[in-house]
């Protein structure tokens, strides 16, 4: 993907969503000198990393994202990482790259507490406080696993799998918040653009979830809160998982009982 490939579709859809006018694929390209059939593949493109609506696939007048405001403000100058990092899901690209650079920091420091003897210590860093008694070897290791699947699903698009994997998810959201504000601090971000960005990598995330009821655990002070929050009439009402520790691996509907996940 280039600039110069995207910019003027970009800026053309940002006029017809101006005007509240559909997409007329006809006028677009003639305007742009470009076949209608290469018009509809770069829109496809746009569309797909999340820089805009351009009613190809859903009825209406186009839509610039602000990704794609964001974009074209920095002149295409964009790891091709974050263009394609949940682009249905985060409407920043700030905050795309931040998630991205908070996944890689998750993964590898617990990959080498482990290798260092540390898994347990650093396991017990990552969980809600009143779940640390809890954590073990085995645990500990299952939760490694729980962070690599947890950076594979968001990459291919997918929320979490598992209560762990959500657990991990808050690590992941106070990894990127703490990046967005460093860049910020050393001049290489806008203080308005990183605390949007850090807003949209917590909205956009659990919106992606469906939900933010792991928050609930770190007010917990013991494992046995989780059972008995799963008795609660709200819990029920509400549908929120079964969040004792026995229950942090099993796989949600639609997720296969495989790898480190048991059913």
């Amino acid at each position: 993907m280039t600039y110069e490939h995207f910019a003027p579709i970009l800026h053309a859809l940002g006029m017809a969503q101006a005007k509240k006018e559909m997409l007329d694929l006809a006028s677009m390209a003639a305007e742009l000198d470009l076949s209608e059939t290469e018009l509809e593949m770069r829109l496809q493109e746009i569309d797909a990393r999340g820089l805009a609506f351009s009613g190809l696939e859903f009825e209406g007048p186009p839509m610039l994202l602000n990704a794609g405001r964001q974009y074209l403000a920095l002149e295409g100058r964009v790891a091709s990482e974050a263009l394609d990092f949940l682009p249905r899901q985060i409407d920043d690209l700030h905050a795309r790259q931040a998630m991205l650079h908070a996944g890689t920091v998750l993964v590898d420091e617990f990959r080498v507490a482990v290798l260092q003897g540390r898994g347990v210590a650093h396991a017990q860093e990552l969980v809600p406080e009143g779940f640390v008694e809890a954590i073990d070897e085995s645990r500990a290791l299952d939760l490694f696993s729980a962070a690599v699947a947890l950076m594979a699903r968001l990459s291919a698009e997918e929320p979490a799998g598992c209560v762990a994997e959500e657990v991990l998810a808050v690590t992941l959201i106070g990894g990127a918040q703490a990046w967005l504000e460093t860049q910020a601090e050393a001049g290489h971000l806008d203080a308005e653009a990183a605390t949007s960005a850090a807003g949209e990598v917590h909205g956009g995330l659990f919106d992606f979830f469906q939900d933010d009821d792991v928050l609930d655990m770190f007010q917990m002070r013991e494992p046995s809160d989780a059972s008995v929050a799963l008795g609660s009439p709200r819990n029920q009402q509400l549908g929120i998982a079964d969040q004792r520790i026995e229950e942090w691996f099993k796989p949600f509907g639609g997720v296969a009982p495989t790898g480190y996940l048991r059913a």
